[in-house]
């Protein structure tokens, strides 16, 4: 009887865990939480030009909730970040290939230079 309770715990755990996963981020709004790993990609523009992007990269999907349906995100697990703060974007490079804790203002994606569905202008990073 004992195992069998313990089996419906663990069951109600594993079911529990997807709904917090399936809590969308909100679009434009600040102060949202995004954490996983920091990569540094390279991609290429509408013109094939080159160029590189911070992209952290999910251990769970997100989603981005909008009044936009065009910049809606069902899911995803990569958010490419970046910072209108010239000081937290000098810093985001040494953080590339670590695990990171961003908070920061996500939108959808809507140009060629954006290379995630969710991209976020960070306002704050750190190492986990």
């Amino acid at each position: 009887m004992r195992l069998h309770a313990v089996l419906i715990a663990l069951a109600l755990t594993v079911a529990a865990s997807p709904a917090k996963a399936a809590e969308c981020m909100q679009d434009n709004a600040g102060d949202q939480i995004a954490e996983g790993r920091l990569s540094l990609g390279e991609f290429e523009d509408a013109a094939g030009r080159p160029e590189q992007a911070f992209i952290v990269t999910l251990p769970v999907p997100t989603c981005l909730d909008s009044g936009d349906a065009d910049t809606a995100v069902d899911s995803t697990t990569t958010i490419h970040i970046f910072s209108m703060d010239e000081a937290i974007a000098a810093s985001i490079e040494k953080f590339v290939g670590k695990n990171v804790h961003v908070r920061g203002t996500p939108f959808g994606a809507h140009t060629a230079h954006h290379h995630a569905p969710i991209v976020m202008d960070v306002s704050e990073i750190d190492e986990i």
